[in-house]
């Protein structure tokens, strides 16, 4: 006699007739990213390079740019002589995972307590606004507190102008609770243009604004670091670079010796045959000029991908160049596979050692920056040791 199918699924009935072991729910996930720390520590290196003596912070903010803030760290520990990060949570968190290199948080504090909190975990936070010096004011945090003063030398985004600087950073050394000789950084607009104009000219500004400082300079983030050498200071900021994106809007990662560190992949999980005139998707935005073979794999923006790539966007199926077409839905996308030889099964690259991330964000009307942010939680992660 057959048992019947118990009315309720119970935590006891789930343990005893259907055990779930514990790494399948990682395993079962189609798309995969693998992430080559062989590649990281290598861009490390170019920028090391680069740098000409010059210290390092490592960006790692945005979660090492959705590649794992704390794994890209331990990474770069050795190779790196500090780490940049967005908020105070971020730096906290390198703290807590036991990263006793220094750490530089950009968006600064915005209360005593966030400087008092900065100050006993050796965060370095950034001064941009007056509002900042005003709230921290005079009162002690029981560890001397070292700081960071923008100046805003044509990003027009945060910073103090250079007529506000001398009086910030007067006002900033004077605290109590600050270290003296506050370090100065400032950020560069368009250093990843081929027009260099407006980047010298920010670095002129930035070394007369500075002259008469004596704490830290920093100027250089990946482009500044690749293109304007003669920008100075004594850090550099490099971040795109590191995870084998190209810092430029023209040329390519490949050109700097740039390795990329991401793949994402996922698999094929059907094939079919669409007439011609029929359409694909959400939207019907894509019409079979004729009838033609399509692939769907496993992956859409709920992973990711990003919703806006249109028909067209590179992707490689088996080794073999493809393009998407029809419309990115939460869980699958749909690829022409005329000329491609593809079983369902097959493996599908959307972007990495295969099909540069470049390429494609160049094709999704967007920057590499966001597609290694936007990955969501559940792509699994394979991490390639070095």
């Amino acid at each position: 006699m057959v048992e019947p199918t118990p009315t309720r699924l119970t935590p006891k009935l789930l343990a005893e007739f259907n055990p779930i072991p514990k790494e399948s729910a990682t395993r079962l996930r189609r798309p995969q990213v693998t992430l080559d720390l062989s590649a990281l520590r290598h861009n490390a290196m170019i920028a090391k390079r680069a740098a000409g003596g010059r210290k390092i912070l490592a960006a790692v903010k945005a979660d090492g740019y959705g590649h794992g803030a704390v794994t890209v760290a331990h990474a770069l520990r050795d190779r790196v002589d500090g780490f940049m990060v967005a908020t105070l949570g971020e730096g906290e968190a390198l703290r807590q995972a036991g990263f006793t290199q220094r750490i530089v948080v950009l968006q600064g504090v915005m209360n005593q307590t966030e400087a008092r909190r900065a100050a006993q975990r050796f965060l370095e936070p950034v001064f941009h606004h007056t509002s900042q010096i005003d709230t921290v004011g005079t009162v002690g945090f029981g560890l001397p507190l070292t700081v960071w003063l923008k100046v805003d030398t044509g990003m027009h985004r945060v910073g103090f102008t250079p007529n506000e600087f001398p009086d910030a950073y007067a006002r900033l050394s004077a605290l109590r609770g600050v270290r003296p000789n506050p370090g100065v950084l400032t950020h560069f607009a368009r250093a990843d243009e081929p027009d260099a104009a407006p980047t010298q000219a920010q670095i002129a500004l930035f070394q007369q604004t500075t002259a008469h400082c004596a704490g830290e300079l920093s100027l250089c983030n990946s482009a500044g670091l690749l293109a304007f050498p003669e920008a100075g200071g004594d850090w550099v900021r490099p971040g795109i670079m590191l995870y084998g994106g190209n810092p430029f809007i023209s040329d390519t990662a490949s050109k700097h010796d740039l390795r990329p560190v991401m793949t994402l992949t996922t698999s094929l999980i059907a094939t079919r045959t669409v007439q011609a005139g029929e359409s694909v998707g959400y939207g019907g935005r894509f019409t079979a000029p004729e009838t033609m073979p399509v692939g769907v794999a496993a992956i859409g923006y709920g992973d990711g991908y990003p919703r806006h790539a249109p028909d067209g966007t590179p992707i490689v199926v088996n080794g073999q160049r493809a393009r998407l077409i029809g419309r990115v839905s939460m869980d699958l996308i749909t690829i022409d596979l005329r000329g491609i030889k593809a079983a369902v099964g097959d493996s599908v690259e959307c972007w990495g050692a295969q099909l540069p991330i470049d390429e494609v964000a160049s094709a999704a009307f967007t920057i590499s920056y966001e597609l290694m942010c936007q990955l969501s939680g559940r792509v699994a992660r394979h991490i390639i040791e070095p």
